[in-house]
């Protein structure tokens, strides 16, 4: 307990002397530098210089003062999409060292091409680093699916889900030895924003990641909602509500919906999205082409603006939380279409209205609520873990 309590303090702290941490713990100066000293046999932290004060040392012995060790080992964060993987590692504290994206064949590719992709991300990754496997204390990834306690996508009876997480906390930690977790993309958006998005400091909110399909992560009470199996936060029911019938996101519905309405010249006789090859008719050109005033570009717009406030009306219906956080790689470009929950969301909802916010965190979000994840289990297990440098210590 006392490892715990002062190792806690100093990870997130900068250099402290025995008598910060008697203060901040309670402890005697005797038992902190007892700890101090096991802590730093550990990996976990150590000794720093005293620095002269004013250009001069100040009389009498300087204290000792100790300092968390951020490189002490590093964790890997991995959004594992449909389209590609993207690798982000940290240090302790979360400074990114390296990023690495990769690709897959495309939106039907194999399991084991998925497998194959995202254990060489990783390992560019820290190659980028320059680092080695043996520093990675944890691995989590997470992916278009429910996924249990165990880090497994068990029982949905759906190829989709099975495909986008086949075994990957096992043939991962089998193949390199890693701790591996794995999660859904949309729990770890709303980790995300309650570390460093719009969910700083707020009790009881939901994330709405909406790319190719919108998914929710819930937070109650500064809790994240998981379900029996994981399944907390799935959209599948948006197919019984009416004005709604799918579970399709923002990216997916601005493409598919200008794609279609293009080829009809009657209804949209002038429209710049025309001029553009189908694969450039993206969600990014649709938003960005509505933002100017696009007539065609501005109806798929208030369609799915219309459609989105539905979607937040139903989910606050049951869960009557305080807010929500739409995420996602175009969140920082629908400030129209949030323009229109509001607008609609009081024809369906009852006051006190939960407030709407857009992502700052962009196409990151599940890379940086994978780091946290990651962090949490290192920082909770920090004691049970073989550091690295401790690790080579012992072997000479």
């Amino acid at each position: 307990m006392n490892l715990r309590a002062v190792l806690h303090r100093m990870w997130d702290s900068g250099p402290v002397t025995g008598s910060d941490l008697m203060a901040s713990t309670g402890l005697t100066r005797a038992t902190i530098h007892g700890v101090c000293e096991d802590l730093t046999q550990l990996g976990w932290i150590h000794e720093v210089e005293n620095q002269r004060e004013h250009g001069e040392y100040r009389m009498g012995r300087p204290a000792r003062r100790y300092s968390f060790h951020p490189m002490a080992g590093v964790v890997v964060g991995v959004d594992c999409g449909q389209r590609k993987a993207r690798t982000t590692v940290a240090d302790l504290r979360g400074r990114t060292l390296a990023r690495r994206d990769h690709a897959f064949s495309g939106l039907g590719h194999s399991a084991e091409e998925r497998l194959e992709v995202l254990g060489r991300t990783v390992g560019e990754a820290l190659e980028a680093a320059s680092l080695d496997s043996a520093q990675v204390l944890t691995v989590t990834v997470g992916v278009p699916a429910p996924v249990d306690g165990t880090g497994r996508t068990v029982g949905t009876l759906n190829p989709f889900w099975e495909r986008m997480n086949p075994d990957i906390v096992e043939r991962l930690s089998e193949l390199h030895g890693w701790t591996v977790l794995v999660d859904n993309d949309a729990n770890l958006a709303a980790l995300a924003e309650g570390w460093r998005g719009a969910g700083r400091g707020v009790r009881n909110y939901v994330t709405l990641l909406s790319d190719e399909a919108i998914g929710a992560g819930i937070v109650e009470e500064g809790h994240l909602l998981r379900g029996a199996r994981g399944g907390a936060g799935e959209m599948r029911f948006l197919e019984l509500v009416e004005g709604v019938g799918s579970a399709s996101g923002i990216t997916a519905l601005c493409r598919d919906w200008a794609r279609e309405a293009v080829g009809d010249r009657k209804a949209w006789p002038e429209t710049r999205l025309r001029a553009l090859a189908e694969e450039d008719l993206d969600a990014e050109a649709v938003l960005a082409a509505a933002a100017d005033g696009d007539p065609l570009a501005v109806d798929v717009v208030e369609r799915v603006g219309a459609r989105l406030a539905r979607i937040v009306s139903a989910v606050a219906g049951f869960l009557d939380t305080e807010r929500f956080v739409l995420a996602g790689a175009v969140s920082g470009a629908c400030a129209r279409i949030l323009e229109i929950v509001e607008r609609d969301l009081p024809r369906y909802a009852h006051p006190p209205l939960p407030t709407v916010l857009a992502s700052d965190l962009g196409d990151e979000v599940v890379l940086v609520g994978a780091i946290r994840r990651a962090l949490d289990h290192v920082r909770e297990h920090a004691l049970e873990i073989t550091l690295p440098a401790a690790a080579a210590a012992g072997a000479t």
